[in-house]
């Protein structure tokens, strides 16, 4: 797995794991989410890495399905 797709993994695994600590969907409270991302510019992608947008995403594309399929499952 390269640099770009470790990012997104675990983007989303902290997404998930933001849900079940009971965290907002707020990506900037997830101190492990922002050590990822700390010194760029929003639009600042560096060389082989995932975009901050893309990162974002992910981590908020896992907390809300965590939230779904806590609706639903429980």
């Amino acid at each position: 797995m390269n640099k770009l797709e470790q990012q997104i993994v675990t983007a989303s695994v902290l997404g998930t794991n933001a849900f079940k600590k009971g965290i907002a969907p707020t990506p900037c409270r997830d101190g492990e989410l922002m050590a990822i991302i700390k010194d760029r510019f929003c639009t600042e992608t560096p060389n082989g890495e995932a975009c901050t947008t893309a990162i974002l995403k992910a981590w908020l594309r896992a907390w809300h399905l965590a939230n779904l399929c806590n609706t639903y499952l429980v």
